[in-house]
């Protein structure tokens, strides 16, 4: 398996009193953090093909959830055309 080497600051939140880890120390200087430290970490790269499949996985899951969110407001538009429907309606057979 392929790794990949990359530098790491770990930043302190002076606000939060939360610790992360970040790839650029540029936030530390940015008045919200306050770099700790570096150091160098080494990853295992996963293969490509298990990469694109992890990929597809996320996109299928944020598809479903802009159809649910279409669908609630579909169907909110449709109980407004429902509700005007019914106020313009008096009673009287056509």
């Amino acid at each position: 398996m392929k790794t990949k080497q990359v530098e790491v600051f770990l930043l302190r939140n002076i606000q939060f009193d939360l610790e992360m880890m970040h790839t650029k120390p540029e936030l530390g200087s940015a008045g919200e953090y306050v770099v700790l430290g570096s150091g160098t970490v080494t990853i295992t790269m996963l293969p490509k093909a298990e990469v694109a499949n992890n990929q597809v996985d996320a996109l299928k899951k944020s598809k479903q959830m802009v159809l649910a969110k279409c669908q609630l407001e579909i169907e909110s538009i449709d109980d407004r055309i429902q509700s005007l429907l019914a106020i313009g309606h008096d009673g009287e057979e056509v």
